[in-house]
């Protein structure tokens, strides 16, 4: 894993040219997919680990924010607050 995070960090940074404007337009795809999921309810975007107001972050965010990779932060954050709410009663 460690090894799939750094090749991805080095491709990113060295993606200049065409390859920044591929990161810009998968970037945008990703916006399109993120707007289905206000169509969800809010029990079926608790079981993918979203509330509805940081789905309504995540439009927010600028073009050059991979909107995938802030989910899955802001996902591993959440849980983590719910292992330590629930350890510490």
């Amino acid at each position: 894993m460690r090894e799939y995070v750094l090749n991805t960090a080095r491709s990113r940074s060295s993606a200049y040219g065409l390859g920044r404007l591929w990161f810009y337009i998968s970037n945008w795809c990703a916006r399109r997919n993120l707007l289905k999921l206000h169509l969800l309810d809010d029990h079926q975007l608790k079981d993918i680990g979203l509330t509805r107001g940081e789905v309504a972050h995540l439009a927010r965010l600028p073009l050059s924010v991979d909107v995938v990779w802030e989910a899955e932060r802001l996902r591993l954050i959440a849980s983590r607050q719910r292992l330590n709410s629930t350890g510490n009663s």
